[in-house]
């Protein structure tokens, strides 16, 4: 660990002795969020910022925000005050920042109103000489003039007012051992003087330490800082802290905490610490890096491979695409081929090949031929033993067509992989960027985590967040609004089973340079998998429970828990791992839990209230926060590790393979109801299925998350993003509607070892965790990391404290542009007791068009579970277009509040123009159950003809809208039972829906019904169907007591375990008497 983060330690061990007040997030005590604007001409602010923020934070209670911005300029408006709130949220500013040469008075009242409206602040050094605009508008907030200052020199700083609460404990003097003593020849009547320095010229006193009174602000200032030895001083720092607390209205005494020696060695390092952004945070590769391309004769030109490492994309043609985030590499281990046929026959002079691996000797053969049968080798390296990732290769192979890399093996013992390959005319190849030459002189990649392991597009910033030894082995994260980060630690990975080594541990940066550095244990449980926080408790999902730890002190840790669902997978968990068990967890606006469930499935989960249920396969559950009704959202995927939802409530996924048997890496929009039709529908009865919006061939899926926050730069704000363990990349995707679902997008937004998670905070900044270096399980404690995301001049402003907000507050962060301030603020107001005035303002939020959609639908959803009565006021909803779906969604929401509800208030809608709202309302007519609907969504289960069928194949790869409507008709018409609906269709206009809806409705009505149909029907293609209809409902699914189907289960289907059921014996006696009488040419009777 570099020098950098040794602080924290130190920090950590001396903040456990500390008393209350200058510890732990309490309501009588909460820390100063303080914002640190720092930048500009003529100073080392790399390093100043590390010695304000720890130095002060050293000392009380303070969490910082940092803002460097303005590189060594005197003359650029800082990106952060553009923003006419750029100081919202926080209690003090700290300036330390130098832009004489900025002088839009405009510009500079922008930053001076929040001051003098009351918000502290605390001036540093080159912050007088800032923003002269030729007038005292800025020199009247300082408090002074300061026209210049003297030569460089060490400087005595006398007391001159001891009784200031901020110079007690300054004593007489304090010596600056090296600065430069700003004259100040004018003080304000608002200032007060505390410090005084002679010049050396004429022993003239300089006031270099004072505080001033601006309008309704306090503000500390000090000329003392220039040099990073001086503001390391532990005294200086006692000074602004002090400081500070005063011009927060703090105790300069009880807010106070003294140092120690070795926490005033540590931060005296800072004054001179070797940084190095890709330990301490800051900008990173960008994507995509590219080269290969001017003059390189195996550009883009075909290739073959001896084998492809097909389930994660690396293919033979990424090895020549001049795109150096793509590779190829051969299927498995041992020995492998790759080649080349270039435009034209060349003479080839030189060649370079790059090497997945930096710290290999790569062994292997080049060989050259004019057409392809005839070759020569012209670089034999099958003896080497040097370790490098870029290797070039001089050469004289004249009449070349083709070119093959012969692979042999390396040490360590890596697979056949290289980024890209080049061959050319000429000895002299062009010459590669700067960072990949330096990416070729590191022998040990894997050996030290930093951001350098992440590459991020242009516009975005990636700390280190946490790596080991502090933070390894991250499964899942969850962000507090307010900025905690809980990361879920499980060294057994994938496959491990040994017991107690799960943990969640609480992260927290408070000096806001993008790294944590307070760190504890908040709970401890095994194979923990999904995480959600809010006001003080951790819904954990750690299969074969969902449990909330509660911490009820504040202190950072949990206190108690209580389970609120029991057997949420099966034995499997114990037998083979946790790779296909229960995983993520997110919450919608709607207020339920949604759960990502892995194909184990469960054979007894059991909800806090008492009600149990069983499924075979994998879907999305979802329960109430306090564990009670429980109930299937949709079935049908293999193996989700977390659901992406966003503002609508409209749901995506992205699944896993399942290794070779068609069913691979899926985008899919997930519908309420919906089956997707794993581990057979999709295959052999596609169109009984849902499509995917994209298969995108191999990887494997992990965590991921709907983004909105519109405060993040366009395209990036309002977004699903995705984790692929097996293509080590988070995808960004920007669905475009089209119907009643929407169409596939899908580009990299980060490059990053083997992804497991994501989550965004309050403030707007976004966590990746990582499991570079690990495997299947336990693999040593150097697995896995955490990194920040945040864009590039963003200032991530304070979450409110929802405990102090009003009702008022509340309801207006119900629009904020920002998900997670809308969801919390959310559960704060279902808190408390909903008066009338609060309703008023909430059903005022609602309806009007002035809203925000988004902000319309949480407070939809806000009044659904504010009021057992809100039903009628949602209905009053429904007559407004703009928001009729999501009205008609909250409204049968839940089960529990259903009634009253008629199928007459939805029928209508299912000739909505808008086919979301349609869409809705069979969903809304199922969770009814009426058979009473059935006759009105039967015309529904026929394609819009302006949805034509996909023509490519296979068919069960290709998006399909068209399919959506059909298949929420016939789910709908099986939720109901609406077997007499279904029977009196047959042989007319929507004959073939109800066939497929009677497929699903296993009871003894509809069986019987179809008999009487049979043996009244002539018509020998109704027969048929009939008949084929029953052989469907000869079987049931099973009962699931148990016994996971495995990675390639059974794809027959359309069950899995066959079983017969009351009315099999009935089909088998029709059925046998139709086959012995029906003439073969008329009956075609298959199973």
């Amino acid at each position: 660990m570099t020098m950098i983060r040794r602080l924290p330690i130190i920090l950590i061990a001396v903040i456990a002795s500390m008393p209350v007040h200058a510890q732990e997030l309490t309501k009588a005590n909460k820390p100063l969020k303080a914002l640190l604007i720092t930048g500009g001409c003529c100073h080392d602010y790399a390093r100043q910022k590390l010695i304000l923020t720890r130095g002060i934070s050293a000392r009380a209670n303070v969490v910082w925000t940092v803002v460097h911005q303005g590189g060594s300029t005197t003359d650029t408006p800082l990106p952060v005050y553009m923003d006419p709130n750029w100081s919202e949220g926080f209690d003090v500013v700290v300036h330390n920042e130098c832009f004489s040469d900025v002088k839009d008075k405009k510009f500079v009242d922008n930053i001076l109103k929040p001051h003098r409206e009351g918000l502290p602040a605390l001036l540093i050094h080159c912050a007088m000489h800032c923003y002269r605009v030729g007038d005292d508008q800025w020199f009247k907030f300082v408090g002074m003039r300061s026209p210049g200052h003297g030569p460089h020199y060490s400087y005595t700083v006398d007391n001159v007012n001891p009784k200031h609460p901020i110079m007690e404990g300054f004593g007489d003097m304090f010596v600056a051992p090296k600065g430069e003593l700003y004259h100040s020849t004018f003080l304000f009547d608002t200032a007060t003087p505390l410090g005084r320095a002679k010049r050396n010229s004429d022993g003239e006193a300089q006031t270099c330490v004072w505080t001033n009174k601006y309008e309704n602000g306090n503000v500390f200032a000090t000329t003392i800082g220039h040099y990073n030895i001086t503001m390391a001083q532990p005294k200086y720092l006692d000074m602004v802290t002090r400081g500070l607390l005063w011009a927060c209205g703090k105790d300069t005494k009880k807010d106070f905490t003294p140092t120690t020696k070795e926490i005033d060695e540590e931060i005296m390092k800072l004054a001179a610490i070797s940084l190095d952004p890709a330990n301490a945070g800051g900008t990173v590769s960008k994507l995509p890096i590219r080269c290969c391309g001017e003059g390189n004769l195996a550009f883009e030109q075909d290739t073959t491979a001896s084998s492809e490492e097909k389930n994660k994309n690396n293919y033979a043609k990424h090895a020549v695409d001049g795109d150096l985030t793509t590779r190829w590499c051969a299927a498995g281990g041992g020995a492998g081929q790759w080649q080349v046929k270039l435009a034209e026959t060349k003479h080839v002079r030189s060649m370079r090949i790059h090497w997945e691996k930096n710290d290999a000797s790569y062994r292997y053969f080049i060989d050259a031929s004019e057409d392809g049968e005839t070759w020569n080798t012209v670089v034999d390296l099958s003896k080497n033993t040097k370790k490098s990732k870029i290797d070039a290769h001089t050469v004289d192979s004249p009449n070349t067509n083709y070119i093959r890399v012969r692979f042999l093996n390396s040490s360590p013992a890596y697979w056949a992989s290289f980024w890209e390959f080049e061959a050319y005319e000429t000895k002299d190849m062009p010459e590669l960027p700067k960072e990949l030459m330096q990416q070729n002189r590191s022998r040990s990649p894997s050996s030290t985590t930093s951001t350098r392991d992440v590459q991020a597009p242009d516009g975005f910033n990636v700390s280190l967040f946490g790596a080991p030894p502090e933070v390894n082995y991250p499964v899942c994260i969850a962000a507090a609004a307010t900025g905690e980060v809980f990361v879920g630690v499980d060294p057994q990975g994938s496959l491990g089973k040994e017991p107690g080594f799960g943990k969640v541990l609480r992260c927290i940066d408070t000096d806001g340079d993008g790294q944590a550095d307070k760190t504890n244990v908040f709970a401890e449980m095994d194979h923990p998998r999904g995480l959600f926080y809010d006001n003080g408790s951790l819904w954990v999902l750690h299969p074969p429970l969902l449990s909330v730890f509660h911490d009820d002190d504040r202190d950072g840790t949990a206190d108690r828990s209580e389970v609120l669902i029991s057997g949420i997978t099966t034995d499997e968990l114990h037998n083979r791992g946790a790779d296909h068990t229960t995983n993520g967890i997110r919450v919608g606006i709607d207020g339920w839990i949604y759960i990502a469930v892995g194909d184990f499935g469960f054979t007894e989960a059991k909800g806090a209230d008492g009600r149990i249920i069983a499924k075979r396969g994998g879907g999305i559950l979802r329960v109430r926060p306090d564990g009670t009704e429980m109930e299937i959202h949709n079935w049908g995927q293999r193996n989700i590790l977390d659901v992406c939802i966003d503002p609508f409530m409209n749901i995506f996924t992205r699944d896993n393979t399942n290794d070779g048997g068609g069913w691979d890496i899926r985008l899919s929009h997930v519908l309420q109801s919906g089956e997707y039709g794993y581990p057979s529908l999709y295959l052999n009865f596609t169109e009984e299925s849902l499509p995917p919006l994209a298969d995108y061939g191999g990887g494997s899926g992990c965590g991921a998350m709907f983004v909105h926050d519109l405060r993040w730069p366009t395209p990036f704000a309002n977004a699903v993003y995705t984790c692929d363990w097996g293509t080590s990349e988070v995808y960004i995707h920007n669905l475009p509607a089209n119907g009643p679902t929407f169409d596939a997008h899908q580009e990299v937004f980060l490059k990053i070892p083997r992804p497991t998670d994501i989550d965004i905070d309050g403030s707007g900044r976004m966590y990746v965790t990582s499991w570079k270096n690990g495997k299947f399980a336990y693999s040593g404690p150097d697995v896995g990391f955490v990194a920040q995301i945040t864009p590039i001049d963003f200032t991530p402003k304070p979450f409110p404290d929802l405990n102090d907000s009003s009702d008022e507050q509340l309801i207006e962060f119900l629009a904020h542009p920002s998900a997670v301030y809308r969801l919390h603020s959310q559960w704060e107001f279902l808190r408390r007791k909903v008066t009338p005035d609060s309703l008023s303002k909430l059903l005022m939020l609602a309806r009007s068009p002035n809203t925000p959609d988004y902000g319309r639908v949480a407070a939809i959803y806000t009044l659904k579970q504010a009021i057992p009565a809100a039903n009628a006021m949602l209905i009053q909803a429904m007559k407004d277009p703009a928001v009729r779906e999501y009205a008609i969604r909250a409204i049968t929401d839940r089960r529990s509040r259903l009634e009253g509800l008629t199928t007459e208030l939805f029928t209508p809608l299912l000739k909505d123009e808008d086919p979301r709202v349609r869409g809705q309302a069979l969903i809304a007519l199922g969770r009814l159950g009426d058979p009473a609907a059935g006759k009105h969504i039967l015309p529904l289960t026929v394609r819009n003809d302006a949805y034509p069928k996909p023509t490519e194949e296979p068919l069960y790869k290709q998006p399909d809208p068209g399919r959506v409507i059909p298949h929420l008709a016939v789910r709908a018409l099986q939720a109901c039972n609406a077997s007499e609906a279904c029977l009196d269709a047959i042989g007319g206009p929507y004959s073939d829906g109800a066939f497929w809806a009677l497929k699903y409705i296993h009871t003894p009505d509809a069986v019987n019904g179809l008999i009487g149909k049979l043996s009244r029907t002539q018509n020998d293609s109704i027969r048929q169907q009939i008949v084929n209809t029953l052989i469907r409902l000869y079987f049931q699914e099973g009962e699931y007591k148990g016994g996971w189907w495995g990675t390639r289960p059974d794809r027959t289907g359309p069950y899995f375990d066959r079983q017969k059921w009351s009315s099999t014996a009935s089909i088998e006696k029709v059925i046998k008497t139709y086959v012995d009488d029906a003439s073969k040419s008329a009956f075609d009777i298959t199973v």
